[in-house]
């Protein structure tokens, strides 16, 4: 392994590490459908909340976007697309990775948002 692919792992590693649980797992579920958007609903499914708890996240996902590690279109009033930010170099590696070696996980995920 290259030692800039080594440095990038490394500096994702230590970003996720710096995360809450909830920021965390946003951002591996979001990799792992990217470059799929999903709506809020969809995004509560994937991550395990309640529909009825996405007030819980909302505060998570504003610090998310003020960071500029996810994009979110406002298609309507209430409804949203979400989805992770491939121009920031970190997450462009966890993409890659994510899409190199999580298939399975990324089935899960893309089940899980079919049950809605």
């Amino acid at each position: 392994m290259g030692e800039d692919i080594r440095r990038s792992v490394y500096e994702l590693l230590q970003l996720m590490a710096s995360f809450s649980d909830t920021k965390r797992a946003i951002i591996m579920a979001l990799a792992h459908v990217y470059p799929r958007s999903v709506s809020g609903i969809q995004l509560s499914r994937l991550i395990g909340y309640s529909g009825k708890s996405r007030s819980l996240y909302r505060g998570v996902l504003s610090h998310l976007l003020e960071d500029h590690l996810i994009l979110v279109d406002h298609l309507t009033p209430r409804l949203y697309a979400i989805r992770l930010n491939n121009e920031h170099p970190l997450l462009r590696v966890l993409i890659d990775l994510c899409r190199d070696y999580g298939e399975e996980t990324r089935r899960l995920y893309m089940r899980s948002m079919e049950e809605i």
